[in-house]
């Protein structure tokens, strides 16, 4: 049966220690799941019981990093993953931390969205709006769903701008074809764009 033959604090991190099993080092622990396990030197533990503990060890360290990577700014879910995968934690961890941060409500895409659309949408049309939140891993359904639920009238949003791009400028053909391709360029549809640029000319 392997032997725990010592146990140090580390240097830098004196929340965390260095675990030796029969005079070699094994892995660094959290101090604090040492303490719960009470190991201590000469105590014989299995190996099975060793890599559950590191385990245990890693899934606190893992999800104290990921409270705090969220903690400032509301995150997605593939943002956490993408961050804690950069922390080289393994999937099974990385997943652990996931499903507790959101049932803390810690992670909640759907929010995300809805801050994210509720702050873009008189400025930014859906298909750029769905692009970005889907590079965040935030799914299309999800995205319409918010959509629907803020009630937005993407095609009044289309009419903002393009007045707003407008102002100032000579009310010609050349200069609404310019605002016509903003709008596009903005992520507005086709259709939002062509009612955009036929309610500016009845109101013109």
């Amino acid at each position: 049966m392997p032997v725990i033959t010592s146990i140090t604090v580390q240097e830098k991190k004196k929340n965390r220690c260095n675990l030796f099993v029969d005079g070699e080092f094994f892995s660094g622990l959290s101090v604090e799941i040492a303490v719960k396990n009470r190991l201590k030197v000469g105590m014989e533990i299995s190996k099975n019981e060793i890599n559950e503990i590191v385990e245990e060890s890693n899934k606190l360290d893992a999800l104290n990093l990921s409270v705090k990577y969220v903690s400032n700014t509301l995150k997605t879910k593939k943002q956490v993953k993408t961050y804690l995968q950069g922390k080289g934690f393994s999937e099974n961890i990385i997943w652990y931390c996931i499903d507790k941060l959101k049932e803390y409500k810690y992670i909640d895409d759907s929010e995300y969205a809805k801050r994210y659309i509720d702050s873009v949408s008189k400025n930014q049309g859906v298909h750029l709006t769905e692009y970005k939140l889907m590079a965040k891993g935030i799914r299309k359904e999800e995205i319409r769903a918010v959509y629907e639920q803020l009630n937005i009238s993407s095609k009044e949003n289309a009419l903002g701008v393009l007045e707003k791009y407008l102002r100032n400028k000579e009310q010609n053909k050349e200069n609404i074809l310019k605002a016509y391709r903003y709008l596009l360029s903005r992520g507005f549809t086709y259709e939002d764009a062509n009612y955009a640029v036929s309610k500016y000319k009845d109101e013109d």
